[in-house]
């Protein structure tokens, strides 16, 4: 059984090794070295400053989700253990939570633009973002 609670200090470490893990391979568009070179900014910037609850199954962090005010800056679950409904859980705690969230989400990354159209996210724009070249959409759900 799966439980969410909020982001310990102590368990940053594992939530950046997870973030990591899985950018490399959901993101395999962009250079593994581009993640690699976030790691320390995750750990001691993003995380700290953002409102960021793990999902928790037999003791392990298998899944994170990073909320900054209305924008969903991460939402990441191992990669072994995706397709399981963890993210849907995570993001249903956060949609209890909010009336509006929005999100970028890299347009090669089609399993997970898939995956927020499933869970009635719309598309509001495309962009091309600056660091890595890459376009995204902006993304947006709005409680009914």
């Amino acid at each position: 059984m799966q439980k969410i609670r909020k982001l310990e200090t102590k368990n940053v470490e594992t939530v950046v090794e997870l973030w990591y893990q899985t950018s490399i391979i959901a993101h395999d568009f962009i250079s593994a070295s581009y993640w690699k070179k976030n790691k320390d900014a995750m750990a001691s910037i993003y995380l700290p400053n953002s409102e960021t609850y793990v999902a928790i199954e037999d003791e392990n962090i298998i899944g994170f989700i990073s909320m900054v005010e209305n924008l969903l800056a991460a939402i990441f679950v191992d990669n072994e253990l995706q397709g399981k409904g963890t993210g849907k859980k995570l993001l249903n705690f956060i949609k209890k939570r909010r009336i509006k969230i929005q999100l970028k989400a890299y347009m090669k990354n089609t399993k997970t633009v898939d995956f927020y159209k499933s869970q009635d996210f719309k598309t509001i724009s495309k962009n091309k973002e600056k660091e890595t070249g890459e376009y995204e959409y902006l993304m947006e759900w709005t409680k009914e």
